[in-house]
């Protein structure tokens, strides 16, 4: 359900918009009912919208509110201009690289310690639904980047899933030939921030106040995939002809990915012959590292319903409808809880739920994409091979340091 690429969404222009409140909002025994709800989504395939909609159809069935779904093709434009115009949805998803702006502009109603059992979450998942102390919206789901890698291919070369960075390099070099890269991956913050984690590196600080750009561990990680690039081993998506990771693996032009696990799907769909497997990612000079990509459901400060609107969120995010919701897709369920349940029907998805215990967030505080946009430019430069290592370092410190101080 997670974009293959994450654009971020201008929210500059959101205005603070006022706290109409019909209820409380501690729980469904308080929630007034007879309530009529609208819910913003995007989509991500007719079959998940369908899901979705039973989900919505078996809460409008338990008679104490009902909601009415809008699936937005232009998403974010159509959620500015509710939010911005005061007459927003009660309802609506929020990816997480997007909360500090909706938390900065208030226009979400914390709700996510006010749903069942939130410490069944993710820590990590919680975490990128909190800006400055406040749990603002319960995680729907989550996807993790692991290695994905052809089967036949490494079969065919007498090599095992690498588990280390030289044993990705020897991988990903021996898998290499004219025209075809042994390892295809996007050359952006948001695939090479795993490799940052690994190398015990990151952009800021855990509470993002200071810029950490310029640093050993940083520079370890950005030569190791420099270097990568320049003997060739390591390539991007265009370089080859295709338009992300899992197309280049799904039509042959490499034989490993970095993705998440809405990869599962594009293979299904689009290359069903192509045999496939995921392990987690090799581990660095700092052990293994990933990112984690989540969506949560919001609810307007603005709304009129909200603790029908709680009520609602409560009943999406409680374990039986997490469980109902992603049993067919490769999203995962958002609860520590359900991984070993999900897992039982998806036993080749382990890596992308172990990730779940170890990966670091892509959210940053309010403002920050200018900074992410120049870390990216940088990352696709020295990718290119017409930047070096200390372009990306001091070009990424200065852009976020004008943001964070």
């Amino acid at each position: 359900m997670f974009h293959k690429t994450l654009a971020a969404l201008s929210v500059a222009a959101l205005v603070l918009v006022g706290c109409g409140d019909s209820g409380n909002t501690g729980g469904s025994s308080g929630a007034e009912t007879g309530a009529k709800l609208t819910m913003y989504a995007f989509s991500s395939s007719p079959a998940e919208d369908a899901v979705l909609r039973k989900a919505i159809d078996d809460y409008n069935k338990k008679g104490r509110n009902t909601v009415d779904l809008k699936v937005l093709p232009e998403y974010d434009t159509a959620l500015t201009t509710a939010l911005s115009g005061g007459e927003p949805p009660d309802v609506f998803y929020v990816n997480d690289n997007k909360l500090p702006d909706f938390g900065k502009n208030g226009v979400l109603e914390p709700i996510g310690d006010k749903v069942d059992n939130p410490g069944d979450f993710y820590d990590t998942l919680k975490q990128s639904f909190t800006y400055k102390g406040t749990s603002y919206c319960a995680p729907k789901d989550f996807s993790t980047l692991q290695l994905v890698y052809n089967t036949d291919d490494l079969t065919a070369a007498g090599l095992k899933p690498p588990t280390s960075w030289d044993e990705l390099t020897a991988a990903a070099k021996a898998l290499t030939k004219p025209g075809h890269p042994g390892l295809v991956m996007n050359a952006e913050f948001y695939r090479w921030g795993a490799f940052m984690a690994q190398a015990g590196a990151w952009p800021t600080n855990d509470d993002v106040t200071k810029m950490t750009m310029d640093t050993p561990s940083m520079r370890t990680a950005l030569q190791y995939l420099g270097d990568n690039h320049k003997a060739g081993y390591f390539a991007t998506p265009a370089s080859v002809g295709a338009g992300w990771g899992g197309e280049a693996i799904g039509k042959g032009k490499t034989s490993m990915t970095v993705e998440g696990n809405w990869i599962v799907g594009a293979m299904k769909n689009d290359f069903p012959n192509v045999k496939y497997a995921v392990a987690e990612l090799p581990a660095g000079p700092k052990g293994k590292g990933t990112m984690s990509f989540s969506v949560c459901y919001g609810v307007a400060k603005a709304s009129k319903n909200k603790a029908a609107a709680l009520d609602f969120v409560k009943f999406l995010t409680s374990p039986d409808e997490q469980l109902a919701v992603t049993k067919e897709f490769p999203v995962m369920p958002s609860r520590k809880s359900l991984a070993d349940e999900w897992l039982a029907g998806k036993p080749e998805l382990k890596a992308f739920v172990a990730g779940g215990d170890y990966a670091k967030k892509s959210v940053f505080v309010p403002g920050f994409k200018t900074a992410v946009d120049t870390l990216n430019d940088g990352i696709q430069g020295l990718a290119k091979g017409n930047k070096t290592v200390d372009d990306v370092v001091t070009g990424t410190q200065k852009a976020g340091s004008d943001i964070i101080g």
